[in-house]
């Protein structure tokens, strides 16, 4: 079970807000200890992948997402606090849509690169109103990924 801080839940829940009706992106980074957990938002590039080649991204930002380059350059090259902060898991929000694990997102999540493998966590959002989140952690190529329960502490 993850037990995530309500203040981590808080300020993804408002990253989807506030990027509604398009889907948001980002990614969590602390330590073991949940009070070092930091939200890192970050720009969905996909309505401007979509806008330059529509045949190869049909998706536009209300149903896809890809971090930029930037967002990405943090996430491999950051150096993160506190000390020993590690990548713990990415986020996006699925905007008038229940939180669930797409076979899209399935496809794409990053797998086998990070020790412990990061979590995916879903969230739904309506309008001004975050909803449900869930969250998905790679288990083994036999398993696949398995939804874990999230409390909200």
């Amino acid at each position: 079970m993850l037990r995530l801080p309500r203040s981590v839940y808080d300020h993804m829940a408002a990253h989807a807000v506030a990027e509604y009706p398009r889907e948001c992106c980002g990614f969590l980074t602390g330590t073991d200890d949940p009070d070092s957990w930091q939200v890192h938002r970050c720009r969905n590039i996909q309505d401007e992948l979509h806008a330059k080649d529509p045949a190869q991204y049909p998706r536009d930002a209300r149903t896809a997402y890809v971090f930029s380059r930037e967002d990405m350059e943090r996430l491999f090259f950051g150096a993160f606090q506190p000390p020993g902060a590690r990548v713990l898991g990415f986020y996006h929000s699925h905007p008038d849509s229940p939180a669930y694990f797409s076979e899209k997102d399935r496809m794409e999540a990053l797998t086998d690169w990070l020790d412990p493998e990061p979590g995916y966590l879903v969230l739904s959002v309506t309008g001004e109103n975050a909803g449900e989140i869930r969250m998905y952690r790679w288990i083994d190529d036999a398993t696949g990924f398995r939804e874990i329960p999230v409390e909200l502490v």
